[in-house]
């Protein structure tokens, strides 16, 4: 079904209609129009009740009064008058109330009373009310109407007369004095009531501008955009001409957002301004004029007051709140007290977000411990191990250096075994007990933090770099089994930014797992020592000899011809050596053969293999020697040990010799084996030949 709205012109209000409307509410409005209507009607009430014969007259004037105050009460707004031209036609309309007033008075006279001059009252009290220049005006005007009857009286009237027109005036003066001041009581209260409800308003304004800070605060935390629509809303909701906020400690604040300034100071250092001020009290500052304090910095030249209130956490400075305003809207205790709130909201929101954040980190650090548990322990390895630790540790606590220094059991000494970043030439570099961070955390086993470290007395502790004479730094012994087996040291270069306590916590938990994969190290390498070593001799043992010839001839197989290098090898036997542990016993017999493996540690180089084969037999594989060479080692080897004597248990002092194969590998030859073979001809041809001697085979 089709629904036809059907539109109807709303019904117009005629022009004339309007136009008596708009008449009747300004004579409503207009006191003069009212008091002569009021008149008039009391006027023409006293002809009536007396049944004056001037009946006619009273109508007539009374009519042309009433017209006369309705003209210009319609026509005068229309002219726009001034000011004075106000005051001149108020006063015109005044004395036309007068004048009607004594006319009246004269036509509706009974003998010697007259009943309508009680009418000069309600004109002078509106005039009273009107002001001080139209009461004084009408009242002069009353008065001497009143003292009229006087002039003109007989001398049987005077006195009546007299008494009359005293009577009349002193009340009319009365009256216009006593309107006029409970006109200027009521017109001082009314403007202390507007003054106090403005007060109420700003305060109401204030109050929800605070409770929109804090739930801005609330929803999204002290972030940058935040504080922009914190400064947005201070300007438009309170009207402050300039607001800015800092961010920072009491030692340097930083600009966080800002609304009003052409010209922006981003930073104070607590030496100068008034927010510098409050940066070294803590306590909110209130100046009513900033010409006359000697702290202001100007950043806008039309500013007349200044309010700058701290943001304290537990009486730590975190930020200030700053607002400033112009002469025409200069500040007062109610702007001092909603500072003071929203300095209290800032700071309580800024260090809930600190709070946040110090949990997610914390949160964050600990993950990332898990996390570096399983990279520690993931190798055995020792140079990739301390690579790795110095890595992750930097990743962890967000360190601009770290260096990894570790015992050397062997000397019980320290060195320098892993950094980042840094020069790799100070590897190695010994840290004495008491020196730098790293040395004083080994000497007093205890974590040792120093904000302002002076680098230029450790010179290890700046690796390799263009580092600043001082650095925030902190070392923390690696400690276990009650051994310090080394020290991690960390640096960073901003000092505004010193190791906080959360990552001060987590160190000794991270220098516990970096001691514990250290001495995992330790016992790796002792175990995986003892694995390939002969424990009588300390030489390589034979299953590690078979695997390192293994390596080698791969390694030799898959380079060409013209690249391979040159080997030899000696294989070694002991004369007659089974006749020293029968005549001399056993354990003399194994101090021969460790007599004989010190020889050969002695001789040979780091680059030569050198293992007991089994026995009394002994091989070395020298690198890069030719067959001669080969021979001339060994004979020297055999001459040494002939000169040796070891006491056996009897006290008598043991003695041997030694025979020795030699043989070496040409380019073609690809097999360790072949050679160790012939090695093994050359020195049955030597037990043959009458042992004490060296054959190359």
């Amino acid at each position: 079904m089709t629904s036809i709205r059907i539109s109807t012109p709303a019904r117009r209000i005629p022009r004339r209609a309007r136009w008596a409307e708009r008449t009747l509410r300004r004579l409503a409005r207009d006191p003069h129009a009212l008091l002569a209507i009021g008149l008039v009607l009391t006027a023409m009430t006293i002809a009536v009740v007396g049944d004056h014969d001037q009946m006619d007259r009273v109508v007539a004037i009374s009519l042309e009064f009433l017209a006369a105050q309705v003209i210009v009460a319609v026509a005068a707004p229309h002219l726009r008058p001034t000011a004075v031209q106000r005051l001149l036609i108020d006063s015109a309309r005044f004395i036309l109330a007068i004048l009607y007033v004594s006319v009246v008075t004269g036509l509706l006279r009974s003998g010697d009373f007259r009943p309508a001059a009680a009418l000069f009252i309600p004109v002078v009290a509106l005039a009273a009310a009107q002001g001080s220049r139209p009461a004084f005006l009408v009242g002069f005007a009353a008065v001497s109407l009143y003292f009229l009857p006087v002039l003109s009286a007989t001398s049987d009237t005077l006195g009546l007369d007299l008494q009359r027109a005293v009577a009349l005036g002193g009340t009319a003066v009365l009256l216009s004095v006593g309107t006029r001041r409970s006109i200027s009581v009521l017109t001082v209260t009314v403007r202390r009531l507007g003054t106090s409800l403005a007060r109420d308003r700003r305060r109401s304004r204030q109050v929800a501008a605070v409770e929109s800070v804090g739930r801005l605060l609330a929803a999204n935390g002290p972030d940058s955009a935040v504080l922009e629509r914190i400064v947005d809303l201070l300007r438009r909701d309170l009207g402050y001409d300039f607001v800015s906020v800092y961010l920072g400690s009491d030692a340097r604040m930083r600009l966080a957002a800002q609304r009003g300034y052409d010209t922006v100071i981003d930073e104070f250092d607590g030496s100068s301004g008034v927010l510098g001020r409050v940066m070294r009290t803590k306590v909110l500052a209130f100046v009513p004029d900033v010409t006359a304090d000697s702290d202001y910095r100007s950043a806008a030249s039309t500013v007349h007051s200044e309010i700058s209130a701290p943001m304290l956490v537990d009486g730590e400075l975190v930020g200030v709140v700053n607002v400033e305003a112009r002469a025409t809207a200069n500040l007062n205790q109610g702007d001092v007290e909603t500072m003071a709130l929203v300095a209290d909201r800032l700071a309580s929101a800024l260090a809930l977000a600190r709070e946040r954040e110090r949990l997610a980190a914390r949160a964050e650090l600990f993950r990332r411990l898990t996390s570096f548990a399983g990279a520690v322990n993931a190798t055995l390895d020792g140079s990739r191990l301390n690579q790795a630790i110095v890595e992750e540790v930097k990743s962890i606590i967000g360190a601009d250096f770290v260096v990894l220094t570790i015992l050397d059991r062997a000397t019980s000494t320290y060195h320098i075994r892993a950094l980042t970043p840094g020069d790799p030439g100070y590897i190695g570099a010994p840290i004495a007990p008491g020196e730098g961070l790293a040395g004083r955390a080994i000497r007093d086993r205890t974590l040792v933090v120093d904000d302002r470290f002076d680098t230029s007395r450790s010179s290890v502790m700046t690796p390799g770099t263009a580092a600043p004479d001082r650095l925030a730094g902190a070392a923390v012994p690696l400690i276990r089994d009650d051994v310090v087996v080394g020290a991690l040291t960390l640096l960073r270069g901003d000092l505004e930014r010193p190791f906080a306590p959360d990552e001060m916590e987590a160190l000794p938990i991270v220098a516990g797992l970096v001691a514990l994969a250290i001495t995992n190290t330790f016992l790796h390498a002792e175990v995986t020592e003892l694995s390939v070593r002969d424990a009588l001799t300390g030489l390589f043992n034979r299953r590690y000899l078979d695997a390192a010839l293994a390596r080698m001839e791969a390694g030799r197989t898959r380079r060409p011809v013209a690249d391979r290098d040159r080997s030899a090898a000696i294989l070694f036997d002991l004369d007659h050596f089974g006749n020293i542990n029968k005549k001399h016993g056993h354990q003399t017999g194994d101090a021969v053969l460790r007599a004989f493996a010190d020889i050969l540690r002695a001789r040979f180089r780091g680059s030569d293999l050198v293992a007991r084969f089994g026995g009394e037999e002994f091989l070395a594989v020298l690198d890069g020697a030719t067959a001669d060479q080969a021979v001339a080692v060994a004979d020297e080897i055999r001459q040494s040990f002939a000169a040796v004597r070891v006491p056996g248990l009897d006290g008598a002092l043991v003695s041997t010799t030694v025979s020795a194969g030699c043989s070496a590998m040409s380019a073609d030859d690809d097999r360790f084996a072949d050679i160790v073979a012939r090695a093994d001809v050359g020195l049955v041809m030597a037990k043959r030949a009458g042992r004490n001697r060296v054959i190359a085979a």
